[in-house]
């Protein structure tokens, strides 16, 4: 959850992120596509962060607490 706090202030990155990462005619992300041309199945772990991202922006889901098991006390 860390990167789609990060990405739930920069607004335009997430909005991006979701109109790109659709699916395709067989359920594939169109924006996750190797050199092989072959597609991680949707919805892609990139598209999951920026949907927690709005979520968090939208005040759906709460911001996690700073700091953590690494902050320093």
């Amino acid at each position: 959850m860390a990167m789609a706090q990060v990405m739930s202030g920069m607004p335009d990155v997430w909005r991006r992120v979701l109109a790109e990462h659709e699916p395709d005619e067989r359920g594939r992300c169109l924006a996750c596509r190797n050199e092989q041309g072959v597609s991680a199945e949707w919805p892609c772990l990139t598209r999951e962060i920026a949907e927690q991202a709005k979520r968090i922006h939208d005040g759906e889901l709460p911001a996690p607490r700073q700091g953590g098991r690494h902050a320093a006390n």
